[in-house]
């Protein structure tokens, strides 16, 4: 499907976060191609973007990105960018077939509205507008939204300033050729040539038809839109289904103040991975060294360490770098650092009394943080399809646990705490997957 995104305005509101609005970075990635990459997920594969303000500049970053997502974008240029949006829509009337999408450079939005608009009868002459009807919806700035009165489904009206509405104008269009017909026509008899115009005039006859959805979307237009928009993205990493308890309560609204950091540097996950692999192996020799105030430390690094370790995967998704060679790497060194973690700490508890004992709940700790591992993906796709999932024991947990036995100096206590909750996890889990097959 043929996408036709307007991105030729100066936006002179947010230019104290870059000079040029559609390349002003949110969370380390520029607008337009956050929207671009929105409406691939959506299902568009061919671009159209209209450029205008700094035109050369926003050309040469789409002719990278095109490289990048191996998929065509072609600018279109207008030199009248100063004027009204529809002059930038007509001019793109030559090469757009329908039905085509069209949407706004600064305008982020969830994918599933796409998808949505396209579930929806189309008939010729019809222009589809994914409407929110979420009135209370705290991501609207009320003085500048483009309000939508709707009824029955069709648009009765629709502008800035009307009174009687029922809905907002997310930007998210489905449009026939039809948008441009009433883009003249807006403009020969009101001498109006904005986007809201045209639907005025397609509302006239019950072509312009409301899609409503209360999906996340949000107009990036000036500081206070763009600081939201980046609340709203950190928000979302937070919550995964497979986050155990440490994860979701300390480690997360840690990790993502790291990663909303981390994400203005050309860093790669896998990077922050290894970073994370080589903290705990510094906590695992300060475990061995034998000394309370280097066990304390470890546990400290270690803590460190697991909390980093869920910043490669926010780093990924923000930035879209996700693989699934990323989430493997990932997985291996995950593994390296829980055994040699509980090694060192087996080790300390050894040095200290030189039981025997020490040694065999040490490998039972390591077998069982093993296995844990080994039946997470079963079990965490069996618990997907459960609305109570209960509680998830996992790494954070693990990790948690040393980093409190280092500072309580309860090594020994800590290890048989281990050695015993996860391999008893580990038999639950065996048992529920059992009779849910």
């Amino acid at each position: 499907m043929k996408c036709l995104i307007i991105a030729a305005g100066q936006g002179s509101r947010l230019k104290s976060k870059g000079k040029v609005k559609p390349l002003v970075p949110l969370l380390g990635v520029p607008l337009i191609e956050r929207v671009i990459r929105s409406a691939i997920e959506g299902g568009a594969d061919e671009f159209y973007v209209i450029t205008g303000y700094e035109r050369e500049q926003v050309s040469n970053f789409l002719q990278q990105l095109a490289k990048r997502l191996n998929v065509p974008i072609i600018p279109i240029q207008n030199d009248d960018w100063q004027k009204e949006n529809g002059f930038s829509v007509l001019k793109a009337r030559d090469v757009m077939e329908e039905p085509f999408l069209l949407l706004m450079a600064d305008h982020l939005f969830d994918p599933a509205i796409i998808q949505l608009l396209q579930k929806q009868p189309f008939n010729d002459g019809d222009v589809l507008l994914a409407v929110d009807t979420d009135k209370n919806n705290p991501l609207v700035d009320m003085e500048d939204v483009t309000k939508v009165c709707i009824e029955n489904g069709h648009i009765i009206n629709i502008g800035k300033t009307i009174d009687d509405f029922n809905g907002f104008d997310t930007g998210i269009f489905l449009c026939s050729q039809a948008i441009f017909e009433a883009l003249e026509s807006a403009c020969k008899i009101h001498n109006d040539t904005t986007l809201s115009a045209a639907i005025r005039v397609l509302a006239e006859d019950k072509h312009a038809i409301s899609v409503q959805t209360n999906r996340f979307w949000i107009d990036v237009d000036d500081k206070i839109a763009h600081q939201k928009a980046e609340k709203t993205l950190l928000d979302s990493l937070q919550g995964k289904s497979n986050d155990g308890p440490v994860s979701r309560w300390l480690n997360r609204p840690i990790s993502t103040r790291i990663s909303k950091f981390l994400v203005n540097f050309n860093i790669t996950p896998n990077q922050i991975s290894f970073v994370s692999f080589v903290l705990s192996m510094i906590a695992a020799g300060l475990f061995a060294l034998g000394n309370y105030w280097f066990l304390a430390l470890g546990g400290i690094v270690a803590q460190f360490a697991s909390i980093i370790d869920g910043s490669d995967g926010e780093v990924a998704r923000l930035k879209y770098l996700s693989s699934d060679y990323g989430g493997w790497f990932d997985a291996v060194l995950d593994r390296y650092a829980d055994a040699f973690l509980l090694f060192g700490l087996t080790w300390y508890v050894y040095s200290q009394d030189l039981s025997p004992w020490a040694l065999g709940i040490g490998f039972l700790a390591i077998i069982g943080s093993f296995m844990l591992s080994y039946t997470a993906d079963k079990y965490d796709n069996l618990m997907k399809k459960r609305t109570k999932k209960g509680l998830r024991m996992g790494r954070d947990v693990r990790v948690f646990l040393m980093f409190l036995g280092a500072i309580l100096n309860q090594a020994y206590t800590v290890l048989i705490v281990i050695a015993v909750l996860m391999n008893l996890e580990t038999i639950r889990r065996m048992v529920i997957c059992k009779n849910d097959r």
